[in-house]
């Protein structure tokens, strides 16, 4: 005699509540439980992060910055890097960009529409270890705050990165504190840094390092690329929450080639 449709239903579920008591096993073997994942993620994370070297012998280098925004701290530092250390850079990136990807539910994918720009991870000479470190020391040294291993992004016609916040808003416990933009080369028309939030200032030496003259469907803040100069800003308040203002853009290069390196600044406690 077939069974009946309810004595299979009642099977099923009994089934399925046993299957989740045990641990969901399979979920496990295949993904991994929620624990190994958030573990996994920690390494992950870790194998990106700098630890900081006592000894470093690093020349003595000078920059002028200048404040832009309280709360959130936004600055312009004219001179982060010097020429030759920009073109130190620049020269390793060569031979090392590759298409820049985007990160979708945890899924990395090429997504021209939203970045198009190549990426290269740059060796850890005594040069970039000295930016690295003079990172660091501009945020005071926070014993919780780790330099990200270093990134340059080469922009081209065309070359962009839609409006994105550079933390994750949905975590707020951890994560990328703050967010230095160095520009290596800008040779190049278009291709600033944009901050739609940010309220522009009213004295006209920012003109300097900000596009005065208005864009066309552009709003707030926009920074002009200028070789050696940086923008810095903080991602998170201390209580973990991500700042609003901080949603910002590489606007598209409107001809010739604009290269950026990104330090960010990561947030582990202990």
């Amino acid at each position: 005699m077939a069974p009946k449709v309810g004595t299979l239903i009642q099977y099923l579920v009994l089934g399925i509540l046993g299957y989740v008591l045990a641990g969901a096993p399979l979920a496990s073997l295949l993904f991994g439980s929620p624990k190994e994942r958030v573990q996994q993620s920690s390494v992950d994370k870790a194998e990106s992060l700098v630890i900081p070297e006592g000894n470093l012998n690093c020349p003595f280098h000078g920059y002028n910055v200048y404040k832009i925004s309280h709360d959130p701290l936004v600055l312009y530092i004219r001179s982060f890097l010097s020429q030759e250390e920009a073109d130190h850079i620049v020269r390793m990136s060569e031979s090392k960009f590759t298409p820049s990807t985007v990160w979708t539910g945890g899924i990395e994918r090429l997504a021209p529409d939203v970045r198009k720009s190549e990426k290269a991870l740059l060796d850890r000479d005594l040069t970039v270890k000295c930016i690295e470190e003079r990172a660091r020391s501009f945020q005071g040294w926070s014993p919780n705050v780790f330099i990200e291993k270093l990134w340059s992004q080469r922009y081209t016609l065309n070359g962009h990165y839609r409006h994105h916040y550079d933390y994750n808003p949905a975590v707020s416990s951890s994560g990328r504190i703050s967010s230095f933009m160095v520009y290596l080369e800008a040779n190049c028309t278009g291709g600033g840094t944009n901050f739609p939030r940010l309220k522009v200032p009213k004295e006209a030496a920012w003109c300097e390092f900000l596009e005065c003259e208005e864009l066309a469907g552009v709003e707030g803040i926009t920074f002009k690329p200028i070789k050696g100069n940086a923008v810095y800003w903080e991602n998170l308040r201390a209580d973990g929450s991500g700042y609003k203002e901080v949603w910002h853009a590489g606007l598209p290069v409107l001809s010739g080639t604009k290269i950026g390196l990104n330090i960010w600044s990561w947030y582990q406690n202990n």
